[in-house]
């Protein structure tokens, strides 16, 4: 179990048909507030567990980004979103003892918003535009890290 858990973290995080077949419909959004309520209110599972406690601080607003919480301030933060009616991809820093980022996308389906791709990395992206153009170039994916979230939210 150990040897096929690093086998995988050690796999470029390269994006599935889903995310790369839809990139040029999604619209790019700026606020939290602006994502579809269903997944403000987190209202969506990963991997099968719900995201009930999912809360995320607007672009430059306070967060917990260290070990150390920030009362009333949610462990993480948007960096960009981009959505269509079916998809949305969500780009954020996550606090806590590590702080790192994560690419979640959340696909509609028919019982609802579940996630279909999740990755963590070092290091921002800059906007959905710098992106979609890894994506589309094929640089995407070598700094970051496919994650498994469950029972992490």
């Amino acid at each position: 179990m150990i040897l096929s858990t690093l086998a995988l973290l050690s796999i470029a995080a390269t994006p599935p048909a889903a995310v790369t077949g839809r990139l040029s419909n999604l619209t790019p959004v700026e606020r939290f507030t602006a994502l579809p309520q269903a997944i403000q209110a987190g209202d969506f599972t990963v991997d099968g567990v719900s995201a009930s406690r999912w809360e995320m601080a607007e672009p430059g607003g306070a967060f917990s980004a260290t070990d150390v919480p920030v009362p009333g301030a949610p462990s993480r933060r948007l960096v960009f979103a981009a959505c269509d009616a079916a998809l949305c991809v969500i780009h954020y820093e996550r606090g806590g003892i590590a702080h790192f980022y994560e690419i979640l996308a959340l696909a509609l389906t028919s019982r609802g918003w579940t996630a279909s791709w999740n990755v963590w990395g070092k290091k921002p992206i800059a906007n959905f535009d710098a992106f979609a153009r890894s994506v589309k170039n094929g640089t995407f994916g070598a700094a970051w890290t496919t994650q498994s979230v469950k029972g992490d939210f």
